[in-house]
């Protein structure tokens, strides 16, 4: 198991809200400075670049301890939704050549994963019967090289015409449920021993300290290993 966050979630959001509202304070006092009293102007401005130049420090500060991990299959990596968390793992990965009448430039990687309500991490104020709709991911094959492939969208097609549609990631789930998607990703023959990333790359993840998101901070990655499927229930 890995959980997403190098320090709490609600803490992070929480500097980064105190931080960005003491910085808008301070600009609007230097705002009003310049019409009262001009001279007094630089110790609103002095203190918002300290302010600044901290949460900075704080923000590199953590990615630079951060370290590159790969998880094996089946384990779980964690995304907080501040009130839960929802884990992903990777269940099972074919690698063929073709699916169907459709041909992979290189190699179709096809990969079973599996998203889950942790119920374990459900907040003490929020009722367990409500479903939560996850924050939508975005899943990328990254190699050494630093070489990366999307989702191959002809063969997603060629996939789903021949086993049926995959379920989404984005079905709400209630605590404890979880759903598994099936996922095609093209790797070129360049790419070697490729891994699955899986980030939540939306503002302000990128300005939040401690978060893999943010400005230098290392990954968590999926190693893409053949397994076998794995017995799991879909949500209800």
């Amino acid at each position: 198991m890995y959980r997403n966050v190098n320090m709490d979630a609600h803490l992070a959001a929480l500097l980064f809200l105190g931080a960005a509202f003491l910085l808008l304070m301070l600009m609007l006092a230097a705002l009003v400075l310049y019409f009262c009293r001009r001279s007094w102007v630089r110790y609103s401005l002095s203190a918002a670049v300290v302010l600044v130049i901290a949460y900075g420090g704080l923000l590199l500060g953590f990615s630079g301890f951060s370290h590159d991990c790969t998880l094996a299959t089946g384990k779980e990596k964690y995304f907080c939704e501040l009130d839960c968390h929802l884990a992903y793992s990777v269940q099972n990965v074919e690698r063929v050549k073709k699916i169907g009448d459709t041909v992979a430039n290189g190699e179709f990687y096809v990969v079973t994963i599996r998203g889950r309500f942790d119920e374990t991490t459900t907040a003490r104020w929020r009722s367990r019967d409500v479903p939560i709709t996850p924050n939508p991911l975005r899943f990328a094959l990254i190699d050494g090289q630093g070489d990366v492939v999307g989702v191959s969208i002809l063969g997603q097609k060629a996939w789903e015409a021949t086993h049926g549609a995959s379920p989404s990631l984005l079905q709400p789930l209630r605590p404890g449920e979880s759903i598994q998607a099936t996922m095609v990703f093209d790797a070129a023959p360049a790419m070697h021993d490729p891994r699955l990333l899986a980030s939540f790359g939306v503002f302000p993840t990128q300005l939040l300290i401690g978060d893999e998101n943010s400005l230098l901070h290392k990954k968590t990655y999926f190693a893409l290993e053949r397994g076998q499927m794995l017995t799991l229930h879909d949500a209800t």
